[in-house]
C-alpha cells in the first residue's frame, strides 16, 4: 500500500469511530448500538453481535441506561426474546446495576424468565423488534 492509501485508511478509521460512539465496547467483541431514548431520558441498547434468529424468535442482549435511578439502579442489562409473528416479547434473564456502566451488579441475576407480553406501540421493544425482525 501506498503512504497515501494508509493515511486514508486511518483517517476513515477514525473518523467512523468518532461517528459512532458507544457503538463498540472498549474489547471490541460486544457492539452496543442505541436503539431507543423515551420521554424521561433513559437510553436503550442491544448487542449486535450476540443476536440469535430461531425461525420467528429473535434473542438480543438488552441494556438500559437510566437518566435517574430507578430503586437505587442505573442501568439495566436483559436477555430478550422477541416472536416477530406474535409482536411478543419474553425476558430471559435480568440484572440491575448500580452504575451506569453494567460494572458493578446491584442484586443476583434473575435468570427466571417471565411471561410473552405483546410488544406496546412507540415501545423500545418496538423499535428492537423492528430492527431486529426486518434483517
Amino acid at each position: 500500500m501506498t503512504r497515501n492509501t494508509l493515511a486514508t485508511l486511518a483517517v476513515f478509521s477514525t473518523a467512523l469511530t468518532v461517528m459512532t460512539p458507544g457503538a463498540w465496547s472498549a474489547g471490541g467483541e460486544e457492539k452496543w448500538i442505541e436503539h431507543s431514548q423515551t420521554p424521561k431520558g433513559d437510553v436503550h441498547f442491544f448487542d449486535s453481535s450476540r443476536t440469535e434468529t430461531d425461525q420467528d424468535l429473535r434473542r438480543a442482549w438488552n441494556r438500559i441506561r437510566y437518566k435517574s435511578s430507578v430503586m437505587g439502579a442505573s442501568s439495566y442489562q436483559s436477555l430478550l426474546e422477541i416472536d416477530c409473528a406474535e409482536q411478543s416479547v419474553r425476558q430471559l434473564q435480568g440484572t440491575f446495576f448500580s452504575d451506569k456502566h453494567w460494572k458493578k451488579p446491584a442484586m443476583a441475576t434473575d435468570k427466571k424468565a417471565k411471561r410473552k407480553r405483546q410488544i406496546k406501540a412507540g415501545s423500545p421493544e418496538e423499535r428492537l423488534s423492528k430492527i431486529l425482525c426486518d434483517r
